[in-house]
């Protein structure tokens, strides 16, 4: 049984859709990197201050405006976590595995996401929804993602997305199309080489603290 990650099937998308692009690393995704390390860092309660420029310094402190108690070891937030759901195409059986950031809140779990630009619904959020919802065998209307979006330009702000069937739906069939598509065409082998050339905001993965 095939495990397929996140930055694996963003590779496999993007390259459906662009299949002559070169995606390079961009300054914004550099930054990207470099705030979620630093997320995960203070989450462990590391001294970060002398890595700390004015603008990071800025978005952590909103941050924690808007997922109270996310840099309180005692609260209940999970950084990073590695969550699967089982894809199966005709005979083939998949494990997709993304990267999830996770809080309880009223007994009820809700996701989090956190970048450097738009706060609106990427492909990626629609994907870890998706695994979620099997994973934790929710319906799709019964959970919730966070999203917090930081500029250099505007103050962050925050979207708050509800899933719903018709969601849930339509990626899990584009999931099943795409893995049809290109796994006729490739093997696993070559997939895993994917994730060494993904560079872009979508693509960077969560480390497990």
């Amino acid at each position: 049984m095939a495990v397929i990650t996140l930055k694996e099937l963003v590779f496999l998308n993007r390259q459906r859709s662009s299949p002559l692009a070169k995606f390079q690393a961009s300054e914004l995704s550099r930054q990207q990197q470099q705030f979620q390390l630093l997320v995960r860092q203070k989450r462990m309660g590391l001294n970060i201050e002398p890595l700390l420029n004015p603008q990071l310094a800025l978005w952590l402190e909103e941050l924690e405006s808007f997922i109270p108690g996310i840099f309180e070891p005692r609260k209940k937030i999970y950084l990073g976590s590695r969550w699967k759901a089982q894809l199966q195409i005709n005979e083939a059986n998949y494990w997709l595995e993304v990267p999830i950031n996770a809080g309880v809140v009223k007994n009820k779990i809700r996701l989090y996401e956190w970048r450097i630009g738009s706060a609106e619904l990427n492909w990626s959020d629609r994907v870890k929804l998706w695994v979620a919802c099997r994973y934790l065998q929710y319906q799709p209307e019964d959970l919730k993602l966070v999203i917090c979006a930081f500029s250099p330009e505007h103050n962050g702000h925050v979207k708050k997305i509800r899933s719903c069937k018709k969601d849930y739906r339509a990626t899990g069939q584009e999931l099943e199309s795409l893995l049809k598509e290109d796994t006729s065409k490739l093997s696993l082998n070559e997939v895993d080489k994917y994730p060494n050339y993904l560079t872009n905001i979508d693509e960077i993965e969560e480390v497990k603290l």
